[in-house]
């Protein structure tokens, strides 16, 4: 599966940066994939990277054979491994403390009711965005539209 985030569009039909899914993959499998290595993949190869998942270990473990195959047959090299990132965003019984006190900065801390109701990719992107040192009208704007929608309700995040 592969979400796609609104805020995102303009650059899907080319992929000429690396989508936030595709980031929430990259985390988990503990792979570091510069953009130049991702733009020297062709189109076909970076949509196949969008779809695949990353779900169990075994898929993990193809997601990374496949980029270090690309990385090798475009750059050389084998991609940069990194421990996986621990994936806070899969938290259900309460609201990761990093989240909850960057988002109470700007007086609107994540309630945990909020929290459950996003879909993981979504509770991705926010903690991604939490954890950037972006200036707080700019994540404002981020929350707004995304990630105080619930799932069930229309997503703006998603196309």
């Amino acid at each position: 599966m592969f979400h796609r985030f609104q805020y995102e569009e303009d650059f899907y039909p080319n992929l000429e940066r690396l989508p936030l899914h595709v980031r929430m993959k990259l985390d988990l499998a503990g792979i570091k994939l510069s953009l130049k290595h991702w733009l020297a993949f062709h189109i076909e190869e970076r949509t196949a990277i969008c779809h695949l998942p990353v779900d169990h270990e075994d898929e993990k473990q193809v997601f990374k054979d496949y980029l270090n195959f690309l990385s090798r047959q475009y750059c050389q090299a084998p991609a940069q491994e990194l421990p996986p990132m621990e994936p806070l965003w899969e938290t259900s019984d309460h609201v990761p403390a990093p989240v909850r006190e960057r988002s109470g900065d700007n007086g609107k801390a994540v309630t945990l009711e909020e929290w459950n109701g996003w879909a993981s990719h979504q509770r991705y992107a926010f903690t991604k965005q939490l954890s950037r040192k972006a200036n707080p009208r700019s994540f404002s704007r981020f929350s707004m539209s995304c990630a105080r929608q619930r799932v069930d309700v229309q997503d703006p995040c998603l196309s």
